[in-house]
């Protein structure tokens, strides 16, 4: 299996674990830690929910304890190529 499948099914598993979650609990799912790094995946603006983004990735900071970087996603590719990106720091 490649990386970027591997990746891909990563997000998807992530973004079903997402939607699971029950209203009014705060929507963020982990996908990696390294050091005090995390890569997770937020619930994305449902201002325009049928055009909008599916999810939002962000790059935490746990010793900083703020986000370094995030990236909204339309698709699971996008989030593949942010999550890339974001592991590669």
């Amino acid at each position: 299996m490649s990386d970027d499948t591997f990746i891909k099914l990563r997000i998807t598993r992530a973004y079903i674990r997402l939607l699971c979650i029950p209203e009014g609990e705060a929507k963020i799912v982990s996908l990696v830690q390294v050091g005090n790094f995390e890569i997770r995946m937020l619930e994305a603006s449902k201002v325009d929910a049928h055009d909008g983004p599916l999810f939002l990735l962000e790059l935490f900071d746990h010793d900083a304890r703020s986000v370094v970087d995030d990236c909204v996603c339309g698709d699971i590719e996008e989030g593949v190529a942010a999550f890339k990106d974001f592991l590669s720091r």
